[in-house]
């Protein structure tokens, strides 16, 4: 069974994280930030491709590899035969066949580089492999949740399976402390609300007069609930000197929306950019833009990353009164799916200057107060809280057992 390590130990922490785009820039500011403090955080990602942000070349990155996950198998097979079958027939009932296999070879390097605690960022397949990883070798399991887990998971029942055993979950917004809670039955002393922090640059943009143009920016993913559809139409009520980039990807057609709305010569969309590129995009905006909406099927926002990112930045944001966004941002709020009244907002602050100004100063206040790389030093407390801790760990028949 795991010990605890002693005080004053370096922490050890495996992060199964995705990696198939890149790594998502909060999850490579937060793991800088951690390897900052003196986390050794080895990052073990479900998938691996290319992306904005890779791991800088010092990171510890622990690819899936077939022929090494069959070694990895036989030796927990031998090790531990009962935890192995035990954690073998839980993926099993729960159709998790697919993330056993990587949990086995993950759990494997975990115990040979003897790491404390495990860490999923994303409570879909990533929670899932870590869950099974913490049955494999009685390491605490955290997880951090946004906020499509919460409406739209790919295993809704091993999801609130796995959230049981969980030693800690935490929750980017309060929002979804309240969904946790009510909704999933976690209890209270288990939900840690850390929210996601944004890189807050030694300048903020400067008032921008372009030619009199107004460039509204929209960084998200290309789905329903970003609010595209809203944001066009909405430009499309709007003089011909406001014109919109969006940046993103996703199924989403947003150049078809531009063209049914008649706004296709003011519609830039820019696709994913690099970190570069994107900072540019930042400073080169004048009004950021993203008027979520709960969609269909009950998605909706935790706290948006990329409105962090635009107030750090010191543009003034229009966006919807969804789920957790009013936690970040006090003004201009509107309600969901209202293009007139996002249309009202972009010209509010399109005319005038030096409101545009003060709203942005003060956005970036609350970026630099509220969300900033502090907020890590929160969850590397947790995580040693946890690891440290002489409590109890899971067999993989539930059973508890003290710590050796």
């Amino acid at each position: 069974m795991h010990a605890p390590p002693p005080i004053g130990s370096t922490l050890g922490v495996a992060y199964v994280v995705p990696m198939g785009g890149g790594i998502h820039s909060f999850v490579f500011r937060e793991v800088r930030e951690l390897q900052k403090l003196g986390v050794q955080v080895h990052l073990f990602p479900t998938k691996v491709g290319e992306g904005p942000y890779q791991a800088r070349p010092d990171w510890r990155v622990h690819a899936f590899d077939p022929l090494q996950a069959l070694g990895c198998h036989f030796r927990l097979l031998c090790r531990r035969p009962a935890r192995y079958v035990s954690a073998f027939f839980e993926a099993f009932r729960y159709g998790a066949l697919v993330d056993f296999v990587l949990a086995g070879f993950i759990s494997d390097q975990v115990e040979l580089l003897g790491l404390d605690l495990i860490h999923a960022h994303f409570g879909d397949h990533k929670f899932f492999v870590a869950h099974l990883c913490g049955h494999l070798t009685l390491r605490p399991v955290t997880v951090t949740i946004h906020a499509y887990e919460l409406y739209n998971n790919p295993n809704p029942k091993f999801f609130k399976h796995a959230l049981k055993d969980t030693s800690a979950v935490v929750t980017v917004a309060r929002y979804n402390e309240g969904v946790l809670a009510n909704e999933y039955e976690v209890p209270a002393g288990k939900i840690h609300v850390i929210p996601l922090f944004a890189d807050v640059p030694d300048r903020q943009s400067p008032l921008k007069d372009k030619n009199g143009r107004v460039v509204v920016l929209c960084v998200a993913r290309f789905v329903e609930k970003k609010g595209h559809t809203t944001l066009i139409r909405a430009i499309a009520r709007l003089p011909r000197k406001y014109e919109a980039w969006i940046v993103g990807r996703g199924p989403l057609d947003v150049k078809s929306i531009a063209v049914a709305a008649g706004v296709a010569d003011r519609v830039r969309v820019l696709g994913s950019l690099s970190d570069e590129d994107l900072q540019a995009v930042y400073e080169g905006a004048t009004i950021f833009c993203l008027p979520s909406e709960t969609t269909s099927e009950g998605d909706r926002e935790g706290i948006p990353v990329a409105l962090m990112e635009a107030m750090a930045h010191g543009l003034p944001v229009v966006a919807s009164r969804n789920a957790g966004v009013p936690e970040l941002v006090e003004e201009i709020l509107v309600t969901e799916g209202d293009s007139a009244a996002v249309t009202d907002a972009l010209r509010e602050f399109g005319e005038d200057p030096s409101r545009r100004l003060s709203s942005g100063r003060r956005n970036a206040e609350i970026v630099s107060s509220r969300f900033s790389p502090r907020n890590v030093l929160l969850l590397k407390s947790l995580f040693e809280t946890i690891a440290r801790s002489p409590g109890r760990a899971r067999t993989a028949t539930n059973e508890v057992v003290l710590n050796a």
